[in-house]
């Protein structure tokens, strides 16, 4: 009840641009970014013909492709700047995040078009997967407010990761990811399953230590699409909750993702992992080496790091509810 009476003063405190008093938003001029290759094939064409159907709605978005990482945050500012009614993105989890990064505070409201590989925000909203299905968010929409957390001043939205995930997607072939989508994923996380040594991490929730081998500090109830990692984590929360994994057992790591594959958090009732909640999380390793953290899917970062939940809003566009 606490986070809903906390979303609630969000949201009526800071108003989206373009808001109604029903939530509705209608936009008339805003960006569509995208990262080309995001999935499994090029959506240039199908962008396009996004905005082409738009435009008799009166909606004009300009065609706005990334190029490289850190793109999406770019263009965003520089179009706010300007002045805009919105932002849509189309792409994977590590795209939306940046774009929405870029809109902290702005009040301009940001769609999402999954089309990445995961699409773990959109499932986290309710949005509809399909691009063009969830394109309609931009015409009869209403928003929802979601807080933006850092690791050590990295902006993210759904989850730090230190350990395993993060050795993944730092060793990610992205042709392969590109061709094969999942299949082309977990040919990296096999070969970086089996040379995982279980590195000894402290990790400290609001100053209480834990022991941990892999730990994913989350804002969000899914991971890797639709798994269930944290079911009681939240976007519109003021605290994360931390999923400890302890073992040094490759069996008992792949019992762990199986768990969460299967949807019902089997491994918290199972022993594999346990979840702690906090508003201040730290991770530091307690080897001889950094151990690699990934935010949102991109390993950017090595602990020792800490998370908080900032104060900076962004504002989605996200199905209503009748």
């Amino acid at each position: 009840m606490k986070e809903e009476r906390a979303a609630a003063g969000v949201a009526a405190s800071d108003s989206p641009r373009g808001a109604r008093p029903d939530g509705r938003v209608l936009p008339r001029r805003g960006i569509l970014i995208y990262n080309p290759t995001a999935g499994q094939r090029d959506l240039r064409a199908r962008m396009s013909a996004l905005i082409d159907r738009l435009r008799p709605r009166g909606i004009e978005l300009v065609n706005a492709p990334t190029s490289g990482p850190g793109d999406a945050t770019a263009i965003v500012k520089s179009f706010v700047a300007r002045g805009i009614d919105v932002v849509a993105v189309c792409g994977g989890d590590g795209t939306i995040s940046e774009a929405a990064c870029g809109l902290a505070d702005s009040g301009v409201p940001l769609a999402i078009l999954p089309g990445g590989t995961s699409n773990v925000l959109a499932v986290e909203l309710g949005i509809p997967l399909d691009p063009d299905r969830a394109g309609e968010l931009l015409v009869d929409g209403t928003v929802r407010p979601v807080r933006i957390a850092h690791a050590d001043g990295r902006p993210f939205l759904l989850w730090a990761g230190a350990g395993l995930d993060a050795r993944v997607m730092g060793s990610m072939n992205l042709q392969l990811k590109r061709w094969f989508g999942r299949t082309g994923i977990f040919v990296t996380a096999a070969d970086q399953f089996f040379r995982y040594e279980f590195p000894r991490l402290e990790v400290r929730v609001d100053g209480v230590a834990h022991e941990a081998t892999f730990v994913v500090v989350c804002r969000a109830s899914h991971y890797a699409g639709d798994w269930v990692i944290a079911p009681g984590a939240s976007l519109t929360a003021e605290t994360f909750d931390v999923m400890l994994f302890s073992h040094r057992d490759h069996r008992k790591l792949y019992r762990l993702f199986r768990s969460m594959a299967d949807g019902r958090a089997a491994h918290l009732d199972e022993g594999l992992g346990r979840i702690v909640r906090g508003r201040e999380v730290s991770v530091r390793s307690l080897e001889d080496y950094p151990v690699e953290v990934e935010v949102d899917g991109d390993c950017v970062l090595r602990t020792p790091v800490t998370c908080r939940v900032g104060a900076e809003i962004v504002h989605f566009l996200v199905p209503r509810k009748d």
